[in-house]
């Protein structure tokens, strides 16, 4: 008999807690708080306190970047790099951009582009600090130009559907490749890995766990991820899920850019089913699966092919024929 109630008592527990793991990711803790610069003068002053925070650990091709025409143009593009990279991985494509007329801001994400690429910085990332970090950047782009565009990729594609989202003064987000879910444990999944990720202790796994530090592809790219760094994104694309959900995206124009076979991304979990008029905010594109397509291998051919594949239309170069406005 008692044998019997503590077997009724383990698996009530179990279930319980496979509830509370499952439940969807809806953080609450994690909105806007813009602080736009009203011209270039404030925005370059926002740059510059970016730049500061990169100092001497930081690899030489890896600190925050701004491509500028001397003042403020028509059209501002951000571009938020992947998780492990820095922004040299935006490098030939933020050179394109400009070249079309754009000023172009590259930021560093928090915790990345250290010189030791072996550093344990990634460790410490959590969603407020990539909120705090978007709105900064947003903030420095509004006194750059007239128009903003967000691009991100993988974690820079969350943060960029963030800033869709939350920032009404962002004119189109692109996400590339985003996170929202992990291709290994996709679907309903991704809330247990998030909560999982976030409670354990920090593990770092390695992107080729043959090769480890070996792995090929550009030296900047750190060899291996932290689980804590992919909780905090998780729960960051859980809390743009909730919102969008709930209510109409914030800026104008959404694009979502999927990769076929990514082995880092759940593509299904970035698909997200909001209120119908939504229709006519998001343009959807997909490539087929791209030679080494490995977060940590992402370089400059997939950037370019991005933005050649579509002629410009993805980052609003050109007019996006099958987007309204409203």
């Amino acid at each position: 008999m008692k044998r019997g109630r503590l077997v009724l008592l383990v698996v009530a527990v179990l279930a319980l807690a496979a509830f509370l793991l499952a439940r969807p990711l809806a953080p609450h803790d994690l909105a806007s708080h813009p602080r736009p610069a009203r011209d270039v003068d404030e925005a370059l002053r926002i740059v510059d306190s970016l730049r500061a925070l990169d100092g001497t650990a930081v690899a030489s091709e890896c600190g925050t970047e701004l491509l500028t025409h001397g003042g403020r143009t028509r059209r501002v593009i951000v571009m938020l790099h992947g998780l492990t990279n820095c922004p040299a991985q935006f490098d030939s494509l933020g050179r394109l951009s400009f070249a079309r007329g754009a000023n172009v801001l590259i930021p560093r994400l928090p915790r990345h582009g250290y010189a030791n690429r072996m550093t344990t910085e990634l460790a410490r990332l959590n969603a407020r600090e990539l909120c705090a970090f978007s709105d900064r950047v947003i903030d420095a782009a509004r006194g750059l130009g007239d128009t903003v565009t967000v691009v991100g990729l993988s974690i820079g594609g969350v943060m960029a559907g963030w800033a869709a989202q939350e920032r009404a003064d962002v004119d189109r987000a692109v996400l590339i490749a985003p996170i929202f879910g992990v291709s290994r444990a996709p679907g309903a999944w991704t809330p247990v890995v998030a909560r999982l990720a976030g409670a354990a202790p920090n593990v770092f796994v390695w992107w080729d766990d043959k090769l480890k530090q070996n792995v090929g592809g550009p030296k900047h790219v750190y060899p291996r991820f932290a689980t804590r760094s992919v909780a905090a994104t998780l729960y960051l694309g859980g809390a743009v899920r909730a919102a969008a959900e709930k209510r109409r995206p914030a800026c104008r124009d959404v694009v979502l850019v999927t990769v076929g076979g990514d082995d880092a991304a759940d593509n299904a979990v970035a698909r997200v089913d909001g209120p119908e008029e939504d229709a006519d905010q998001l343009a959807t594109h997909r490539f087929h699966r791209l030679a080494n397509a490995r977060e940590g291998r992402l370089g400059r051919e997939r950037n370019d092919r991005v933005i050649e594949a579509d002629d410009g239309d993805v980052l609003g170069h050109s007019p996006a024929g099958r987007i309204q406005r409203r």
